[in-house]
């Protein structure tokens, strides 16, 4: 009781404050130039700025209202939308929300060069029911501000585009410029009919944007206006607005898939240099690969600015299927080997055995480990080419490793145990057992057991050091190839793309050089353990 006596004291003094030209009317504000950064500044000649207007209705009932604004001789309302322009007039028409409603409304109006410098007033009256009130602005008008160059002296204009970037507008290293990656929705689509669900979600598939596009503007004249923005694929060859881009469904609507081009609303704020993250929304099924270019046009209801860039559609479904049905191949023959890898063992003896499991720990705890604890804080240094100093461990510690192994003890099967054991640490001790981890241990097994067997390397009488050294780059080379299967797997499952360059990157340093050295290295410490151990 005391609480709820204590509210309705409180409810009734605020009421008590209010003005009285707020209590069961409505109130009028409004302001020239507007922005969103700024209510007061000058309107110089040749911009476009913003008449702001806003009634806020304190009645308890709904009110319908009229406001009228007398704009002074240089200066003309451009038409829009929510109001009516005659002449220097500018009307709008508002049902006024009860208990504290309010509407508003940003009219851009043009500063002609003929206006003369000086002080303006704008008479802007709001007739109801009950009440007529009126208020005037006064604003200064200044000179048409200094122009650099006769480009600039037109209007706003685009200065650059840059795609793709995430939703911060930050460009990723590892993606080609100007190329759309489409998502593959195939496996998704059929796994639903088959189970008797829908097809492909639409409302799940646009509720997030397929990539972003960073858009630097100028606006020399400081103008203050709303844009519309439209995105279309352009065929380089005829000229023709070809499907796949599609606009987001608004809030409550469904999705307009014959609407081919994605829509955006941009907002000049009066800054010279200004940059925007604009969405591109993707109809996966409707896209093809290939070569086009990107139209933007911009349009503020008085100027109309278009532009095209080169855009590369990309769908990497093919070389994706293929690893992964190489992947899976691989796991299979290691699968049939397991009478192999049986006598491999019984072959080696217990003291190969053990030998074995060490140097499998060795490559646990010297490569997992590190790259585990490590890879996230490098990443955070290094970003995408974190991957080129964790690659030391993984490709100069681990083929160090399995090389020194491979000398001591030549079996076809050890380098398959050296793998096995080293996974089934991580999967005990970190939980990393993944079918990606599966299917990456199983293809590097099946490449370096494959390509020693056929390079001779366990019928060889004696390692010289000319034949290491080009077994050592055959390892590479294989490592190499491992490299990249990896790659695409991880884009196949996680939906990832990298750009080519930064894969054959990746494949030169942590494949063929790390690896090609840490396998040389390994033979020359192979041969004194073989030395040491007398094997």
């Amino acid at each position: 009781m005391r609480f709820r006596f204590l509210l309705i004291l409180c409810i009734a003094l605020f009421t008590s404050l209010l003005p009285a030209e707020c209590r069961g009317e409505a109130l009028l504000r409004a302001s020239f130039p507007y922005s969103l950064t700024k209510e007061a500044g000058v309107a110089h000649a040749g911009s476009t700025q913003l008449l702001y207007i806003s009634v806020q209705n304190f009645g308890n009932e709904e009110e319908a209202a009229e406001i009228t604004a007398v704009l002074p001789e240089g200066f003309t309302a451009l038409a829009g939308d929510g109001w009516e322009v005659d002449g220097q007039e500018v009307r709008i028409h508002w049902t006024l929300p009860a208990d504290y409603g309010e509407q508003f409304l940003a009219v851009p109006v043009k500063c002609s060069e003929e206006a003369g410098e000086g002080v303006y007033e704008i008479p802007v009256s709001l007739r109801t029911k009950e009440s007529v009130k009126e208020e005037r602005i006064s604003f200064t008008a200044g000179p048409e501000e200094e122009e650099q160059d006769q480009k600039a002296a037109q209007t706003w204009y685009i200065q650059s585009v840059l795609l793709p970037v995430n939703e911060d507008g930050e460009r990723d290293a590892r993606q080609e410029k100007d190329t759309l990656v489409t998502p593959d929705v195939t496996l998704e689509n059929m796994k639903n009919r088959l189970t008797g669900g829908r097809g492909v979600d639409w409302d799940a598939l646009t509720a997030k944007p397929n990539t972003y596009l960073l858009l630097d503007m100028r606006n020399p004249k400081k103008d203050v206006r709303t844009i519309h923005l439209s995105a279309e694929l352009v065929d380089k060859e005829t000229g023709e607005v070809r499907p796949g881009l599609i606009a987001a469904a608004g809030e409550g609507e469904s999705l307009d898939r014959t609407k081919m081009r994605s829509e955006a609303v941009l907002s000049l704020n009066g800054h010279k240099m200004q940059t925007a993250v604009v969405p591109l929304y993707v109809d996966p099924f409707s896209i093809a690969e290939g070569d086009y270019a990107l139209r933007l046009t911009l349009f503020d209801g008085e100027t109309e600015r278009v532009t095209e860039l080169p855009l590369t559609v990309v769908k990497k479904r093919s070389v994706g299927f293929a690893t992964l049905g190489f992947a899976l191949l691989s796991l299979l023959a290691l699968a049939a080997s397991i009478g192999g890898l049986k006598r491999c063992i019984l072959s080696i003896g217990a003291k190969g055995d053990i030998t074995v499991s060490l140097f499998a720990a060795m490559a646990f705890g010297g490569v997992v480990v590190p790259v585990t604890l490590l890879g996230d804080f490098l990443h955070v240094l290094l970003g995408p080419f974190s991957g080129l100093v964790t690659g030391l461990l993984s490709g100069v510690v681990q083929y160090l490793l399995l090389v020194s192994l491979l000398v001591l003890f030549r079996r076809p099967g050890v380098c398959a145990l050296f793998f096995l054991m080293r996974w089934m640490l991580s999967a005990v001790l970190f939980g990393r057992v993944t079918p990606v981890g599966i299917l990456i241990c199983a293809v590097s097994i099946v490449i370096l057991e494959t390509t020693l067997y056929l390079a001779g390397f366990y019928r060889k009488k004696e390692l010289t050091p000319l034949y290491a050294m080009g077994i050592s780059f055959l390892i590479g080379l294989c490592d190499a190839g491992i490299t990249f299967v990896n790659m695409e797997q991880l884009m196949f499952f996680y939906r990832l793309y990298y750009a080519d360059w930064f894969i054959g990157l990746y494949m030169l340093m942590n494949g063929l050089l790390y690896s090609t050295l840490g396998s040389w290295m390994g033979y020359r410490i192979g041969s004194r353990l073989k030395q040491v151990m007398g094997t």
